[in-house]
């Protein structure tokens, strides 16, 4: 009866001890983290975690010091900006265009397939029906992960390397219409936001 219950109370702090890491890794990334996603605990008892919700309501309080938010476009893979800011959304996963494009050919949509056109015209805010129609951002948000992608699995993407450029607001590379307003890199990515200042 005894090692029953040792067995039982061994399982349940192995679960539970489980699912807080679980949610930790979700939820928070250490500033200084190495690729382990143990070492978010260690974060947690430093001091060092930075919270994905805190990064994202810091960008939002950003845009909304643009009087004309309400009028602007923002390019970017999520929802939660355009819909707090009450902006609009040119929706892209940061995967679109052909290998040879610039980061200005990417925003124009110049080498877009139809298939990508239509995704981003559906899930744009407002979505609209017409797939050549010209917006250019305001605002352009880029979130990235330093993981890299197995060529051997169903979700490989080609090489946009031409978009990886974003990640490092101060690389020399990065087009003189791009202007860097807020950057943070945390535990295996980060998210960078730029001013778009690229006329039609």
């Amino acid at each position: 009866m005894k090692f029953n219950l040792i067995v039982i109370a061994l399982f349940l702090l192995v679960s539970i001890s489980f699912t807080f890491m679980l949610t930790l890794s979700t939820f928070y990334q250490n500033e200084d983290s190495t690729d382990s996603k143990f070492s978010i605990l260690d974060g947690l008892l430093s001091g060092e975690l930075k919270s994905s919700e805190e990064e994202t309501r810091k960008i939002i309080q950003l845009l909304k010091q643009d009087e004309n938010i309400e009028e602007k476009f923002i390019m970017a893979s999520g929802k939660s900006f355009t819909y707090h800011t009450n902006s609009k959304l040119i929706h892209s996963t940061f995967t679109e265009g052909s290998s040879d494009d610039t980061v200005e050919d990417f925003i124009r949509k110049k080498t877009w397939s139809y298939y990508e056109l239509y995704m981003s015209a559906n899930n744009s805010i407002p979505p609209h029906n017409d797939l050549y129609v010209n917006q250019i951002p305001n605002y352009l948000i880029y979130s990235y992960t330093n993981f890299s992608d197995d060529p051997n699995t169903t979700w490989y993407k080609y090489d946009n390397s031409y978009i990886k450029i974003l990640e490092n607001p101060e690389d020399p590379n990065i087009p003189k219409f791009l202007n860097p307003i807020y950057s943070s890199a945390f535990g295996n990515g980060g998210i960078v936001v730029y001013e778009v200042n690229l006329q039609d």
